[in-house]
């Protein structure tokens, strides 16, 4: 076994599966959707000492669709396995046996019919020949906080502009915000927020994990005052969230998916309606999704990071159906290229030198999705919340804020930006009238229908204003000369994409493209009516 593995098995887990001549069993049931999951294990019963009794077993041989009968799970304490079940028969039979065998009950989540046990050596033997019977598929994985962001420049810049303390600035944030989330209850599932000067005083805290070395890693407090600071040096941008911290990490930013899940559950109970994941693990864990759908059925909006390894796919839980999944982005709007990609991406935040609080009562600049995340929590809070005493659900609001997201990259959703990129003058003025804004959002070479043919330029306008736009002009000029495009109508949050000819000895050289509104309607973001760039590609 590598030294990588070691480190994300629990030793007790590793004495489980090499004891007893447990061998492997291929089954042929269809793996539960984006699963990763392990191969079954059956273990054939040691003969016990001639003077010890035979643990009892349980009774019940109930089944997950995979034929399972016990899922165990992987924790990040030592001495420790996390148990799963079927149904509440089978759970509740081996409670029973469980509670006459000299093998710790150390906690149990009820609903997700889970628990977390332990002991010695000899228990874990014991354990071992209580599952003789059972069908067990194990999962080795254990959550952790994103992977640090690496120094590198956007999708295609060598080098990314940070945000610094100018974060709500760029998002369109120009008035007076410290009303909004008023009301709104945000958890952030993390590390543990500690008190800080720049960070509201009255903030719950619950604990799925304690500290053992009384070192708190900064992680939480940072992604806290994204959300609610209160200071100008790291402003939150829904300061009036009532904050819920469930420390479900521990002292080295590492969990389990019993601790998230127990997390995602107390959260529930003390009243969340918005979650902050800003963690993650690459392989899918059905105890952890199972406690995600059942925060989403109950109504309640789960967003999570989508990971700093430049992989083309999320971390999950950012990558379950439902939760939200954020990539990050410099201040120049660019993707940067440490940001996971994935279908399923919901949108993209700021997330390169955003500066934020740090324990001790200091400031920090900080990057990656995990600063992400929780600028787009935030914009969910304040959309709920706006400080004029209306109040909308948590799910209409998170619909609101896709749909108000600026469109990059390819049009429409796209595995880069997702919905495209956070807008909060957008989001909060979605119901002004006498708004004019057209933007380019996109400029690519399409590939030529046969050998030899002319090449097309297509050019791609949001609507980001609340008006209908008519009679738009875009100009399109390359070294061949330039053509116009009369863009009849364009519907508010809609996109339309025009195509022009480019003759094959302008291929070589830069082009650029512009858009003017019609009727001599100024338009209230100039800065975005144009773009050059050079061929081929998307620019």
């Amino acid at each position: 076994m590598t030294d990588r593995l070691r480190r994300f098995l629990p030793a007790t887990l590793v004495l489980l599966l090499g004891m007893a001549g447990f061998w492997l069993v291929r089954r042929e049931a269809a793996p539960l959707p984006r699963s990763t999951r392990q191969e079954a294990l059956r273990a054939p019963a040691p003969e016990p000492p001639p003077e010890a009794t035979p643990p009892a077993k349980s009774t019940a041989r109930d089944e997950f669709a995979d034929g399972t009968t016990i899922e165990i799970f992987g924790s990040c304490r030592p001495e420790e396995l996390i148990l799963r079940f079927p149904t509440d028969a089978s759970y509740d039979s081996f409670t029973a046996v469980l509670a006459g065998s000299s093998v710790r009950l150390i906690d149990r989540l009820d609903r997700l019919r889970a628990m977390r046990v332990g002991g010695s050596t000899a228990d874990m033997e014991t354990l071992a020949r209580m599952f003789e019977d059972e069908r067990l598929t194990v999962y080795k994985t254990l959550t952790r906080l994103p992977d640090p962001a690496r120094a590198t420049g956007g999708a295609s810049r060598r080098n990314a502009l940070g945000f610094g303390d100018q974060v709500l600035a760029w998002l369109g944030v120009s008035g007076d915000n410290s009303r909004w989330g008023a009301g709104v209850k945000v958890a952030i599932l993390d590390s543990g927020v500690v008190p800080h000067p720049g960070l509201p005083r009255n903030i719950r805290s619950i604990e799925i994990f304690s500290s053992e070395s009384g070192t708190i890693h900064p992680h939480a407090t940072a992604v806290a005052s994204l959300i609610a600071g209160t200071n100008p040096m790291a402003p939150g941008l829904a300061p009036a969230v009532d904050l819920i911290s469930v420390r479900v990490l521990d002292d080295s930013g590492t969990s389990d998916a019993y601790a998230v899940a127990a997390g995602i559950l107390a959260a529930m109970d003390a009243g969340a309606q918005i979650l902050n994941l800003s963690l993650g693990e690459q392989d899918d864990c059905p105890l952890l999704g199972d406690a995600i759908r059942m925060a989403l059925d109950a109504g309640v909006v789960v967003v999570a990071s989508s990971g700093n390894e430049g992989l083309q796919s999320a971390k999950y839980p950012a990558a379950y159906p439902g939760v939200i999944a954020v990539g990050a982005i410099d201040a120049s709007g660019e993707r940067m290229a440490f940001s996971n990609l994935g279908n399923g991406l919901g949108l993209t935040a700021p997330g390169y030198g955003v500066n934020a609080a740090a324990p001790g009562g200091g400031y920090i600049s900080i990057s990656g999705t995990s600063a992400s995340a929780p600028l787009v929590v935030a914009a969910i809070a304040a959309t709920m919340s706006d400080g004029s005493g209306r109040r909308i659900p948590a799910t209409e609001a998170a619909k609101l804020v896709l749909a108000n997201a600026d469109d990059e990259g390819l049009p429409g959703p796209d595995s880069e930006y997702g919905s495209g990129v956070l807008n909060l003058d957008r989001l909060m003025n979605r119901g002004v009238r006498s708004r004019y804004d057209a933007a380019i959002t996109c400029q690519r070479l399409l590939p030529a229908s046969g050998p030899g043919l002319a090449r097309q330029v297509e050019i791609t306008v949001q609507n980001r204003g609340t008006e209908i736009l008519i009679n738009s002009l875009i100009e399109i000029t390359s070294s061949a000369g330039s053509t116009r495009i009369n863009a009849t109508t364009i519907a508010p949050g809609a996109s339309g994409s025009f195509t022009a000819t480019v003759p094959a000895n302008a291929l070589t050289g830069g082009i650029s493209s512009s858009v003017t509104l019609g009727n001599g309607i100024p338009d209230r973001s100039p800065d975005n009516n144009f773009r050059s760039g050079s061929l081929p590609g998307v620019f």
